[in-house]
């Protein structure tokens, strides 16, 4: 018997890490990201620009051993699955037991990933023209493959999610929706309930 599998999805910035965080504490789970097996944002802009071309096929994201992943955390119970794919990506849609899609304004999330980044630079102590020069050159992406990629995602994961909460401003109204969503499959963050 596995445990289920609780799908957090979102644009970045969205809340994701920070929702799967609490929720990972919470119900006593095992965690698995998606960014530690991801690709897709290695491979140069241009090969990104001609997946959009092509229609933006989901099905082509890598992200070796990321199914494994979550077939291993799984088999030792509930499993918070932060993947930006939800149950779009083939590979592990079967997967997933609930899916909840993190509804934030994309300039909310921007300015949010712009912060982590800042902070992050920040604590390695870089040289302030690298930082400048990383900034630059992500938001100059943003424009040309990053948004386009988050509105395909938008419009694809989102349809398939269980539910859609918002994440603006409010993260106490945020857990409360998240708290409704994992009651429809037998979980309570609050008392570190399983599904049956």
């Amino acid at each position: 018997m596995t445990g289920p599998v609780i799908a957090l999805s979102g644009a970045p910035g969205a809340g994701k890490t920070t929702i799967g965080r609490w929720l990972t504490e919470a119900l006593g789970a095992t965690r698995v990201n998606y960014d530690d097996y991801e690709q897709m944002t290695r491979r140069p802009p241009q090969e990104v620009a001609a997946w959009l071309d092509r229609g933006a096929p989901i099905a082509e994201i890598p992200a070796p051993g990321l199914q494994d992943a979550v077939a291993r955390a799984s088999a030792s119970g509930t499993v918070i699955f932060e993947t930006p794919l939800g149950r779009a990506w083939p590979a592990t849609a079967q997967m997933i037991t609930l899916s909840i899609w993190i509804d934030t304004p994309l300039d909310l999330a921007l300015s949010r990933k712009l912060q982590i980044m800042a902070r992050a630079w920040e604590e390695k102590g870089g040289p302030v023209a690298s930082c400048t020069q990383w900034f630059t050159g992500h938001l100059k992406a943003y424009e040309e493959i990053i948004r386009p990629s988050l509105l395909v995602q938008n419009d694809r994961v989102r349809a398939l999610a269980d539910f859609s909460v918002s994440n603006g401003t409010d993260f106490a109204a945020t857990k409360r929706q998240i708290v409704a969503a994992l009651e429809t499959v037998g979980l309570d963050p609050s008392n570190r309930g399983t599904a049956p």
